[in-house]
């Protein structure tokens, strides 16, 4: 029997984990390929419009089965993505982890929580540790001995050295690099092309080369 499976929000990036569902659908026996029922949003407004073919669905439709359903939180910005993983846990959604077939990993020392999303052409070498409810986009490199907290984005064509630490809802920008032996603070962004080659404290956002605190 197929896994339900809404995705919170609606945006593009919404409608590219629905994509990254279909391909990992191709590499499932046929009772554990997963059914995307549609996506949610908070307003209602746009309740039975379809996204590729997928409808945005109202999560107070009696016919859906909260009990049966799994939920995954598809928002880039990590505040709202919080947000909306809240919401889902107090209605008593279970998350699902969607991780693309493609990723190369060392399965063996690369953890992954809850509700987090690895799309394709990522590659996690050893000893990593990613948090609950992280999105890394596609093309990314996660080098060894990384810590990844809960709630963080990692944008498409980021590269992270050994013994990186990015900590809760921290957000990096696409092709944002880090220098090994580093941290990033929690709620701190990091610039497109932005490279990290000293601590970035929590709060701020960082650019250039190397990046720099601009507020």
């Amino acid at each position: 029997m197929n896994k339900k499976l809404v995705i919170f929000g609606a945006g593009g990036f919404a409608r590219e984990v629905a994509w990254l569902v279909n391909d990992i659908n191709r590499s499932l026996p046929a009772d554990e390929k997963w059914y995307v029922i549609g996506f949610a949003e908070n307003s209602n407004e746009r309740v039975g419009q379809l996204l590729n073919k997928i409808p945005i669905i109202s999560l107070e439709d009696p016919t859906l089965n909260i009990a049966e359903t799994y939920a995954i939180a598809a928002i880039g910005a990590t505040g709202i993505r919080e947000k909306a993983v809240h919401q889902a846990k107090s209605l008593g959604f279970r998350f699902a982890t969607l991780v693309h077939p493609n990723v190369q990993m060392d399965a063996s020392s690369v953890h992954i929580g809850e509700g987090s999303i690895i799309c394709a052409g990522n590659i996690l070498t050893v000893n990593i540790t990613i948090g609950n409810h992280v999105i890394i986009n596609l093309d990314c490199t996660v080098g060894h001995d990384c810590m990844i907290e809960d709630f963080v984005t990692i944008s498409p064509g980021c590269h992270l050295s050994g013994f990186t630490t990015i900590r809760h809802q921290a957000y990096l920008g696409t092709g944002a690099v880090t220098v090994e032996n580093h941290e990033i603070g929690a709620q701190s962004v990091i610039g497109a092309g932005a490279v990290v080659v000293k601590d970035i404290p929590a709060n701020v956002t960082a650019v250039g080369i190397p990046a720099k605190p601009i507020g």
